[in-house]
Formats: structure tokens, sequence, C-alpha cells
């Protein structure tokens, strides 16, 4: 395996199912990544590196990191949770480099990727015991470190190391500060106190939604009506730039039903919720979440998730 390091709008190639499971030990692991049977359909075929993972959150810690600084994104779907319980989370995948190789090298063979896949799934593991799941979201933590010396110029620090990775350019950096220093004043300000309710018990909605429903976003006045006064429904709270799309209509990519809790493994079942898709009007208006604390987007790009009861069937 090379040591080629990718950057980002890259062409690269994933390797044979032979060639990654000569780098996988005993868990389907590498330095603690698992390679997971959602990424089987992937092997031998070509994608872009959308970005390079010089940071990333992990459920409940400050920013962390890969220690051998060799995982990146690729342009192709999220993972679709079919081996892991049918969790809906729609995490994007984690790709360690020696996964890859550039398009450049080799063409595409996916004649030869089939050939190998049996024997590469029989070495991945997905859960831990009969109730604790196994992937990369679960041992993300055990995968990553902190980022060494002072905590005070962190944000920067990483701002640094992504220009000079390519993942942002000065101009993007500056924009993405401006939006950062927003979303914190709004938060000094304690901004999140307009996005709550009175409920003490709050009610649930069912639509009975399916993907590609038309549906619209209630207005700040009718979905703070669903709140408690930590801005929460049922456990699931309103983030910030969930308020950007309010008022707007958008389409259903999926019903989030179950998802895998991060900590412990576990399986959780939801109700009455889902994940959006073409929110109108603004090409801006994505469908994910950005690090409340960090400047810039975490690569996880985790999406939004919606109560049926803040929507309305169109």
């Amino acid at each position: 395996m090379n040591e080629h390091k990718s950057r980002i709008g890259e062409e690269v190639l994933v390797r044979s199912p032979e060639e990654i499971l000569s780098t996988l030990d005993n868990d389907g692991t590498l330095d603690g990544v698992p390679f997971m049977p959602e990424m089987l359909d992937w092997c031998g075929k070509p994608f872009r590196v959308q970005h390079r993972v010089v940071k990333t959150c992990v459920d409940g810690y400050p920013m962390r990191r890969f220690p051998a600084d060799d995982v990146v994104i690729l342009d192709g779907p999220r993972c679709d949770g079919r081996a892991h319980g049918g969790c809906k989370h729609g995490c994007r995948i984690f790709w360690k480099e020696a996964w890859l190789q550039p398009a450049d090298t080799a063409a595409a063979r996916p004649e030869a990727a089939a050939r190998g896949i049996g024997e590469l799934q029989a070495r991945l593991k997905t859960k831990s015991d009969e109730q604790h799941y196994f992937c990369q979201s679960t041992e993300l933590y055990k995968a990553t470190r902190t980022f060494a010396g002072s905590h005070r110029l962190l944000t920067i620090r990483i701002a640094w190391r992504e220009i000079l990775t390519g993942d942002l350019s000065v101009l993007m950096l500056l924009g993405l500060y401006a939006r950062w220093a927003f979303y914190k004043g709004l938060r000094l300000m304690s901004a999140d106190r307009r996005i709550s309710g009175t409920c003490k018990r709050t009610p649930n909605g069912p639509l009975d939604l399916n993907p590609g429903d038309r549906v619209r976003i209630k207005s700040r006045a009718r979905i703070a009506e669903t709140l408690n006064p930590h801005g929460r429904n049922r456990g699931m709270a309103i983030c910030h730039e969930m308020t950007r799309c309010f008022g707007r209509v958008a389409e259903v990519d999926r019903r989030v039903d179950r998802l895998i809790d991060e900590r412990t493994g576990v399986m959780k079942e939801l109700s009455n919720t889902v994940a959006l898709r073409n929110i109108e009007d603004d090409a801006k208006l994505a469908e994910e979440c950005l690090c409340a604390y960090q400047l810039g987007d975490c690569p996880r790009g985790e999406q939004m998730y919606w109560r049926e009861i803040w929507l309305e069937r169109l």
C-alpha cells in the first residue's frame, strides 16, 4: 500500500476486497476504524474525495483527530444501516487511505471486486454482543485522539490545518468564521429561549409520512407550541440551523425510526420522525447541522431530524 495523500476533488478507486482484507485485524478494523458491510458495494468503484478529515466531533466530547491523519470522506452515499439492524442515522462513511488508490493507477474492476466479497464480509463485525452494535460511529472515540497542546487556540489551529490540506480556502474560512461568530453571538444573547415552549408534556402528532412526500415546515410560533422550556419535543431539540427552514417546503428523505446510540452501541427506537431533503428557495439550506462550538462544519455532516408534528403535509 502506498503512502499517497488524497486531495479534495481527487478521483480515487476503492481497492479490491482482497486488498482491503489484508489491512484489517480480527475485528475488521484498521487503526480502530471498522470497514463495514455497508461499504462492500463500493469495492472497485471510483469516487471523488469530498473532505480530508482533519477533525471530527464525537458525541459528548471536544473535537478529536485520527492519529495517522489518513481518513477521508468520499462523495458517495451515506451508510444505509442495512447490516446494523436498519439504523437510519445516515452517517457519512470514513475511508482509510489504505482502502483507496488514485483512480489513474488502475481502472474500475467490478468483476474482480465481486470475487472476494464473501471472504471480506466474513471478517466484518456488526455487533460486540447481542445488545450492542459495532460500527464506525460506536468505535469513533477509541479510534481518535484529542488534539495536543493548548485548547485555547484549537479552533484556529484546526482551521489552519484545513487550509494546508486544501479542505478550505482563505475566502471560505472567512465566510465560515462570520457564520460561526453570528451563531455564537445568538447563543450569548440567550437566543435559544426564542426556540422554546411551555409544554410540561410535549405532544406527539403522527402524519405517517413516506419518502418523497412533500411537506411544509411549520412556523416558529407553531413549532414552539410543541416544545418544552428546554426547546425539546419528546427529547428532540430544535437547533439554530433548523430555524432557517421554518415555513419552507421540502421533501421527505426517509423515516427515522431506529438509531444506534453512539456512546452505548444500543439501538434506540423513535416514532413519528423524518429526515428532509430539497428544502426550497435557498441553495444554502443544507440538510445538515453545524457544529455549535467549532469554526466551520464537521465532516460528519450530521443531518437534521424533524418530528412530524413540526410539519404539515402538502
